[in-house]
């Protein structure tokens, strides 16, 4: 540094480097904002002043900030003299000439860094100057990028992937001088992609040479990675500093990276297989939807595809069936947790997923502090990738391939509720394609325990379709919208009769005096949940006959 120092110097006289450090008017130190430029006596130069807070045990100065011209420490302030004011500073200040971007290019050991600069168009913003251009930038050198994996290097000195976001990782829109990192603390900032950076000095290891003094060199480390090598290369429009590290950011990365770093190896594995982890890698603007080792693992499509995985793995390469399976956990655009709102989204195949959200405080009622997609809740979310999101969920999403009622017609263990409902005439309401219901299902090995309730029950239309209508709610209730609640905070959901409907959580789900032995069985208008009881519903009654509780069928819940 000290040579370069002097190699900078030497084409200049005497008067040039007075008149850099000379500004054209008194300024006392407090009347010279952060960021400020002050035109030097050197034709085509300026000062850039920056303001820094002082570190906690640095509270007893005159002055309550720390000050730097171009980056050099201000170490005396505000001495008036005959002509002028002085500022003492800790170093000579060379005239500032060149933009980050120039200074970049003229450097041998940052040819990386400037091809992706020029690729991703970022060099253009650097090569911006004016009195509201300042940035930072922690430029790796071309050691720093050699430590990366060969596939992720590539893909940056083309310019694709994540190499804005792993750029604007390196740049703050601020000028933040080696100064105001306070030794003894971490010092914290934030960079371009609003991702918080953290500076602390660390002990470097000695060489041979320093080993022979008992002085240690304290160095810059950034999120405890990267150690600054040089610092404070001051242009125009702001200042370098050099490190040995490319700082890593979730954001900047594919979503391979992703996906092996939160330990979703079955998904990654099957993208692999298929043949799709460069296209999946180049996705943007889309939000992933993972399903956790353990999903798949407790899922029959899941357990399918980890038998081919480990069985016929060759057979996955360009698997039709695979890559729609892969396809429904991607939506689009881009939804954080944040935005998320109920209803429906699109895959990137075009196929749809339901959102629903859901309170499970008793209290804060308006608050939704749940959230699934096909009734699979977001256990982990908003990790971001390159241009995406992922949310980790609990289940294995399988394309829907029938409505409500094709679902009832394929399960023979419904066919008795299947009865009920045709005789009731709401077929065509469980075949509706623009709505969303959640249908209670009881297995035909409960309606046997009532045959003669059933049988009745079928001759008589106006008990018939009240009791099939108190099955069935207007709108998605997922098993993991049901919490366990407490008198007065007892959670209800209307039916389309307008019964209300209990529902809680004790070992299972509950609707009413029924139990949930079978969650979520997600059709394309709406979901069925299999019941151990038939809901109990009172009877609409007869004027004569108010007072006098009236039941189609025994009770195993008393209404109040």
């Amino acid at each position: 540094m000290r040579a370069k120092r002097q190699a900078d110097i030497s084409g200049m006289t005497a008067r040039d480097l007075i008149l850099a450090h000379a500004v054209n008017g008194s300024y006392h130190i407090e009347d010279v904002s952060n960021e400020q430029l002050l035109k030097t006596e050197l034709e085509g130069t300026n000062i850039r002043v920056n303001i820094f807070p002082r570190g906690p045990s640095d509270k007893g100065s005159d002055h309550p900030y720390r000050y730097t011209a171009n980056c050099a420490p201000l170490l005396k302030l505000n001495h008036v003299a005959e002509k002028g004011i002085v500022h003492v500073v800790d170093r000579v200040l060379l005239p500032v000439r060149r933009n980050i971007m120039q200074i970049i290019r003229a450097r041998d050991d940052m040819t990386v860094l400037r091809t992706i600069l020029e690729k991703t168009g970022l060099s253009k913003m650097l090569e911006e100057v004016g009195n509201d251009k300042h940035f930072t930038v922690f430029a790796p050198n071309d050691d720093a990028f050699l430590k990366l994996d060969k596939d992720i290097r590539r893909k940056l000195k083309a310019g694709s992937g994540c190499a804005t976001n792993i750029l604007k990782n390196h740049i703050l829109d601020i000028t933040f001088c080696s100064l105001a990192a306070v030794n003894g603390v971490k010092t914290t900032t934030y960079n371009m992609l609003n991702e918080k950076l953290e500076f602390e000095y660390a002990s470097m290891a000695k060489t041979e040479v320093e080993d022979m003094s008992s002085k240690k060199e304290q160095r810059l480390k950034i999120n405890g990675v990267a150690t600054i090598g040089e610092t404070d290369l001051m242009g125009t429009n702001g200042v370098v500093h050099v490190i040995d590290s490319v700082l890593s950011t979730d954001s900047g990365m594919p979503i391979s990276n992703t996906l092996a770093n939160r330990n979703l190896t079955i998904f990654k594995q099957l993208i692999d297989d298929a043949g799709l982890e460069d296209e999946f890698d180049s996705l943007s603007n889309k939000t992933f939807f993972i399903p956790s080792d353990k999903a798949f693992e407790q899922s029959e499509a899941g357990q399918y595809w980890i038998k081919q995985l480990k069985e016929h793995p060759e057979s996955l390469r360009d698997n039709a069936r695979l890559r729609e399976f892969l396809q429904y956990h991607v939506a689009e655009p881009l939804i954080k947790t944040c935005d998320l709102q109920e209803n429906m989204v699109k895959t990137g195949a075009g196929q749809e997923l339901r959102v629903n959200l859901y309170n499970t405080n008793p209290v804060f009622t308006n608050i939704m502090n749940r959230a699934t997609v096909n009734c699979a809740r977001l256990m982990h979310f908003d990790d971001e990738t390159c241009g995406s999101v992922v949310h980790e969920v609990d289940k294995v999403l399988e394309v829907p391939k029938s409505d409500l009622l094709g679902a009832l017609r394929a399960n023979p263990d419904y066919s008795m509720f299947l009865q009920l409902v045709e005789k009731a005439n709401l077929t065509e309401l469980l075949s509706t394609a623009n709505e969303s219901f959640t249908v209670f299902v009881p297995k035909n090995d409960v309606f046997l325990e009532v045959k003669e309730w059933f049988d009745e029950t079928m001759q008589n239309a106006d008990d018939l379709d009240n009791v099939i209508r108190s099955h069935i709610v207007p709108n998605v209730v997922c098993c993991a919208g049901i919490v366990q609640s407490d008198w007065p905070f007892i959670r209800t959901t209307e039916t389309i009769n307008q019964q209300r409907l209990k529902l809680n959580r004790d070992r299972r789900p509950q609707v009413q005096n029924a139990g949930i032995t079978k969650c979520d069985i997600v059709a394309k208008n709406g979901i069925i949940h299999e019941i151990n009881d038939v809901i109990s519903v009172q009877k609409k009654v007869r004027a004569e006959a108010q007072g006098f509780p009236s039941f189609t069928r025994p009770l195993t819940f008393w209404f109040k």
